[in-house]
């Protein structure tokens, strides 16, 4: 017998076998991709507001939509890249926000030694300028 019609033989009888490794490496290159091009939702954070802890702390799930202002130990407020801010001028950026986006709230970074007023008062601006929602940042603990 010819030497090509045994080797003909042979392929006919067995059946193809699919050679996956390409395909993994597709996956883990396409997952690769998608872990470099997405990036993780941060916001800035002001490094002289000690942030109080809080035994029922929560994370709140949705990060977009945030304004924040920090309120610093001595009431001065700033606002998220540490620049000093008027109440009159949280209450235009909250009502310029929310007329934009209908689930926009405050996120307030208070220092643990802030006096209560100066609190109030930010809340007040923002619930004038048409935001009603607040977020307390604090730290979350074990106890």
């Amino acid at each position: 017998m010819p030497r090509g019609r045994r080797n003909a033989n042979l392929l006919m009888g067995s059946k193809p076998k699919a050679d996956m490794s390409p395909m993994i490496d597709l996956v883990f290159l396409i997952l690769i991709f998608f872990m470099i091009a997405s990036s993780a939702i941060r916001y800035k954070q002001d490094d002289n507001v000690a942030i109080p802890v809080a035994k029922n702390a929560a994370v709140p799930e949705m990060i977009e939509g945030r304004i924040i202002i920090n309120v610093y130990a001595d009431g001065t407020t700033y606002d998220e890249d540490s620049n000093p801010i008027s109440l009159q001028q949280i209450e235009l950026i909250m009502s310029r926000a929310k007329s934009n986006n209908d689930n926009t709230r405050l996120h307030l970074r208070a220092d643990k030694g802030a006096k209560h007023a100066a609190v109030d008062k930010v809340i007040k601006a923002a619930g004038r300028g048409g935001v009603n929602d607040v977020i307390f940042s604090t730290y979350v603990t074990d106890k």
